[in-house]
């Protein structure tokens, strides 16, 4: 919405790719491919190797194919576990049939949230070159769309001149991977309908994605069911500590935090500057500050 690996030993992530995105190009490598959620190289074992999602040459690991995300009615509970979070946690919406000044949930809940192949994906993204997506040169997970009217009233999902169409995600993701790019799509949907950010002054690209990756880390956090301890199993069910064992949804959980913790990009710089904003002042304080000074405060 792309990484450096760290040296620190207590992220225990080593069983799983330094980068969180990779180029098409990157996720076949000759004849070894890459998980396209947690980016992990494919084993070598016949009983090892992962699924094929028939997009792309895309395929997924044992550990991320548990929880895939395939279909729109996949993504549904995410997006209301997402919207909980705006609403409850961040503080940052209503439930009121009007906010005046703000963003109602029903604006948001009336966005349609699609799941969406590699090609679908990238052809919206080429229709829309100015649009936020999470990724850039890299390959691209999630998608803001949005349009803007001229001279147009207030409507249900818009503030008067940017109607929000849709939110894409790509399809073949485990479900924490899902949710926190949705709740990084959220964000952008948010601020192109809240009235405090005019359509015709937008945000610079590290801020308004750096705020995007602090909601995804943040909803990682707190904003989705605890986990109960697992023990990693081997690919043949018998457990393992082993390098070659299944990583845990706990673990690749953390991993999904790593990455946005650890990104060498325009996002991870964002997200740094965000965070310690977040740090100081809380979420609703740091938006009104970028929305009056178009920058985080300074450190």
């Amino acid at each position: 919405h792309v990484q450096s690996s760290s040296s620190n030993s207590n992220t225990r992530v080593t069983l799983l790719s330094d980068t969180q995105r990779t180029t098409m190009s990157e996720e076949c490598m000759g004849d070894i491919r890459r998980c396209a959620g947690c980016h992990r190289f494919e084993p070598r074992a016949p009983a090892k190797r992962f699924i094929d999602i028939n997009d792309n040459g895309r395929c997924v690991c044992l550990a991320c194919c548990r929880t895939v995300v395939t279909t729109n009615e996949d993504a549904s509970p995410l997006w209301d576990k997402v919207l909980d979070f705006f609403e409850g946690p961040l503080g940052l919406i209503t439930s009121e049939a009007s906010a005046p000044g703000g963003v109602t949930r029903r604006q948001l809940k009336d966005i349609p949230v699609l799941i969406v192949g590699h090609e679908a994906l990238n052809e919206n993204i080429s229709k829309q070159p100015g649009s936020n997506h999470a990724g850039s040169t890299l390959m691209t997970r999630g998608l803001c769309l949005s349009e803007h009217r001229r001279g147009g009233r207030r409507g249900k999902q818009g503030t008067g001149d940017v109607e929000v169409t849709a939110v894409l995600c790509l399809s073949g993701l485990p479900s924490d991977l899902t949710a926190s790019i949705l709740a990084h799509e959220a964000t952008h949907a948010w601020i192109k309908l809240h009235p405090n950010f005019p359509y015709n002054d937008p945000l610079p690209l590290k801020v308004e994605e750096g705020l995007a990756q602090l909601v995804a880390f943040l909803f990682l956090n707190d904003g989705l069911d605890a986990i109960v301890e697992e023990t990693p199993t081997s690919a043949d069910g018998e457990d393992s500590n082993g390098s070659d064992s299944i990583p845990t949804n706990a673990r690749l959980r953390q991993y999904f935090r790593f990455c946005i913790e650890t990104d060498e990009g325009v996002y991870g710089e964002g997200f740094r500057l965000a965070a310690r904003g977040y740090a100081s002042m809380g979420i609703q304080e740091l938006l009104y500050y970028v929305a009056l000074h178009r920058d985080f405060p300074p450190l």
